[in-house]
C-alpha cells in the first residue's frame, strides 16, 4: 500500500476504485443530459467531449485536474451525493469553490458526505491508476493507493 498527503479540503471518509482522468470535468454538461434522468445512469459522464464519457462515477474516488464550465457545478454534485449516485470520494490537482460547495452543501443540506483532498503535484496521474482501490482521508489529506476498500 502506498501512502501520500494532500491537503484536506472537505471532510470525511470514502474509498473505492479509482476513476481516473486527465482531463478536467464540466459537471453541467456531464451530469445534466437527458440520459442522466434515467437512474441506473444518474451518475454516468454523458459530455461527449470528455474521454470519460459513459463512465459511472458513483461509488468511486473521482480523480481529475479541476471543474470548468458552468457555475452550476456545486448544485450538480450536491444532487449526484444526495441521490448516493454521486463519488465515494474526491481528489482533485485545483479543488475551486464551486466544487466544494457541492461537497460542502450536501453535508449539510443531507447528512451526506463526499470527502474531498487537494493534491497539486503532477506526479498524481502516476501515483493513482485506474482501476487501482483508493481511500481518502478527508480528515488528514493521506490517500492510500492499494488498499482492501474495507480499511477506509
Amino acid at each position: 500500500m502506498t501512502t501520500f498527503k494532500g491537503t484536506a479540503i472537505v471532510a470525511g471518509r470514502g474509498a473505492g476504485e479509482a476513476l481516473v482522468t486527465r482531463t478536467p470535468i464540466n459537471f453541467t454538461a456531464a451530469f445534466t443530459k437527458p440520459h442522466n434522468l434515467l437512474p441506473w445512469r444518474r451518475g454516468e459522464i454523458r459530455d461527449r467531449h470528455h474521454d470519460r464519457f459513459r463512465s459511472n462515477v458513483a461509488g468511486k474516488v473521482l480523480v481529475f485536474p479541476a471543474c470548468v464550465g458552468s457555475t452550476f457545478t456545486g448544485m450538480v454534485l450536491m444532487q449526484l451525493v444526495s441521490e448516493e449516485k454521486g463519488p465515494a470520494a474526491i481528489v482533485v490537482q485545483n479543488a475551486d469553490s464551486l466544487l466544494v460547495s457541492g461537497a460542502v452543501l450536501a453535508q449539510v443540506w443531507f447528512s451526506k458526505g463526499v470527502p474531498v483532498v487537494e493534491y497539486q503535484p503532477e506526479d498524481l496521474f502516476e501515483k493513482i491508476r485506474p482501476g487501482d482501490n483508493v481511500a481518502v482521508d478527508g480528515d488528514t489529506g493521506e490517500i492510500s493507493v492499494g488498499t482492501e476498500l474495507g480499511e477506509c
